[in-house]
């Protein structure tokens, strides 16, 4: 994915730098308009990327899962969550008698709202961003993914404690499993 962003960015470059052009400055302006174009596009692919294996790893990608809590869709959502969102119409009954209530493509819209509201909640602990606890480097990506397991609030229960408070899902997933393994996607 880095690599195929890479050859396309050295293509935008030499076409800029190699067009005929006659004033040096607009050639300048037209070569950090393709860098900021690749950049944008490489961070919403990566964030794509992001979603997609979140997804993967809440349901195996399967937007029709219901788990044995009752959460449900790709992304494992609860009842409590989707009305916290405005989603009243959605309940885990209405869902298994019929699951294009939800359909996949309001899934993913509600993951995107859901990843918002916890980043606007989680704003006044970017300070940890960069720290480690219990040997986990604490980062963006790794932050959203931990408030999706257990809450922004067991997030923030873990970072205060230093790790000491590390809540689990019914499985056994930890704040510092997601924290971790969510670490090395690069969506900022």
């Amino acid at each position: 994915m880095k690599r195929g962003v890479l050859i396309i960015m050295a293509l935008f470059i030499y076409e800029i730098c190699t067009a005929p052009v006659p004033d040096f400055r607009l050639r300048m302006l037209r070569l950090r308009s393709a860098t900021e174009y690749a950049q944008k596009r490489y961070h919403e692919l990566e964030f794509d990327r992001f979603i997609k294996d979140l997804g993967y790893r809440e349901s195996h990608n399967n937007w029709l899962c219901i788990n044995s809590i009752g959460c449900f869709g790709e992304w494992q959502f609860s009842e409590k969550t989707l009305h916290y969102l405005g989603h009243r119409q959605i309940t885990l009954k209405k869902f298994r008698n019929n699951p294009d209530i939800f359909p996949r493509e309001m899934q993913d819209e509600v993951l995107r709202g859901l990843i918002k509201v916890n980043m606007s909640y989680l704003k006044r602990y970017e300070h940890f961003l960069g720290d480690t606890i219990m040997d986990v480097v604490v980062t963006k990506p790794g932050m959203i993914a931990a408030s999706h397991l257990g809450g922004a609030g067991s997030l923030i229960k873990f970072l205060k404690s230093g790790g000491k408070i590390n809540r689990t899902d019914v499985l056994g997933t930890s704040v510092s499993d997601y924290l971790n393994y969510f670490s090395d996607y690069n969506i900022e």
